[in-house]
């Protein structure tokens, strides 16, 4: 029988959280140089993913409570267009020597002269603008802990896209990993009630916000996988050889659909109560971060192997459901949910620590904000 007393599931956290640490400090034991590289590029990605998740659930429970909600497909929307600018300001600065006319030319002769190596990018552009807004919405609906467990069976999407779009093939232990991905899914989602020993899921005890909310987070992990692994055919067959021109690309036509997102979706209530309507400093600070945190990160992608990005999501993970649990305070979490937990971590570790020189699968998997080398 499961124990649910406080304390037991303190010190379930401390154990996840520990076992997290140690294996980390233990990887680069022997090699100081490489441990405080180690250290701090997995501070990034730990940082990125668990801020980006905590604080937009912050930012939705702090609107529902003033009724003061911004609108998801503005903020959206603020996120590309913040993204795009930093960019193009890398592009005219860095590659450009602040040039200005040069940046126009250089612009025209590689998108508006190669549509078709432009347009294809449509498609990933359009999931990745779908899938943020999937993602806010589930955040409004779940809270932090589940989402960041349930979001990991993108692997599983990504594996599969990989298989169907690009024929590759994965070995044993990696299907056995995904099998025991689904099955921590399947054990976080369950409600175990020790007086009558029955076992129900929690969508039936929380209703249809949480059930849509988990709709939602199933939705934009099938847009990640098959966004990503079409993004990287589109990589290996183009002849784009520059990623800022490649991610200037993806970027405006992420600020188009957003666009018509905000037109479409929300365009007369936009109209009525203003496109900033609902925005804190801390929601200009989450779509800054948000923009922001994708390009560092993606910078510290040529650095980081799979390992160490399973490091960061497996810490990520752990610290949520502290901080969700501790801080916010809107967690339950159960045995079976830490025990899913566990399993969900095993699994992300012996999937990308599985030998399979053709497999990339991992990188795949990220924010849409770390475009174009991860691929959010």
């Amino acid at each position: 029988m499961f124990i649910s007393s406080s304390s037991a599931i303190r010190y379930g956290l401390l154990f996840l959280l520990t076992i997290q640490v140690r294996h980390t400090f233990l990887i680069a034991h022997n090699l100081k140089i490489f441990y405080i590289f180690f250290r701090f590029i997995s501070f990034i990605l730990l940082t990125k993913n668990t801020a980006t998740v905590l604080s937009l659930r912050v930012s939705m429970i702090n609107a529902s409570a003033s009724k003061n909600e911004y609108v998801v497909s503005t903020l959206v929307l603020t996120m590309e267009l913040i993204k795009l600018s930093i960019v193009l300001t890398l592009l005219m600065t860095v590659k450009l020597k602040f040039s200005v006319r040069k940046t126009f030319h250089l612009l025209y002769n590689e998108i508006l002269c190669r549509p078709i190596d432009t347009f294809p990018l449509a498609v990933p552009s359009f999931l990745y603008v779908l899938q943020d807004n999937l993602i806010i919405y589930a955040l409004s609906c779940v809270d932090a802990a589940t989402y960041q467990v349930t979001y990991q069976t993108r692997i599983l999407t990504t594996a599969l896209f990989a298989r169907i779009l690009l024929n590759q093939i994965l070995p044993i232990k990696k299907w056995l990993s995904l099998i025991l991905l689904m099955l921590g899914v399947i054990l976080t989602q369950l409600n175990f009630n020790e007086e009558s020993g029955d076992i129900s899921f929690r969508s039936e005890k929380e209703g249809s916000v949480y059930f849509l909310g988990i709709l939602a987070i199933c939705c934009a992990t099938l847009t990640s996988g098959f966004a990503g692994v079409y993004n990287e055919k589109l990589i290996k067959n183009g002849k784009q050889p520059s990623l800022l021109i490649r991610s200037i690309q993806l970027s405006l036509f992420s600020v188009f659909f957003a666009f018509w997102g905000v037109l479409l979706k929300d365009g007369d209530l936009v109209s009525t109560q203003g496109y900033f309507y609902g925005y804190s400093p801390f929601v200009w600070l989450i779509a800054t971060m948000q923009a922001l945190g994708g390009i560092i990160v993606a910078g510290t992608m040529k650095f980081a192997d799979n390992i160490l990005k399973t490091f960061a999501t497996s810490n990520s993970i752990v610290l949520s459901c502290v901080l969700s649990y501790f801080v916010l305070e809107d967690t339950n979490l159960t045995p079976t949910f830490i025990v899913g937990t566990f399993a969900i971590i095993l699994a992300t570790f012996l999937y990308t620590t599985a030998t399979d020189e053709k497999s990339h699968l991992l990188r795949l998997t990220g924010l849409h904000s770390v475009t174009p080398l991860k691929l959010l």
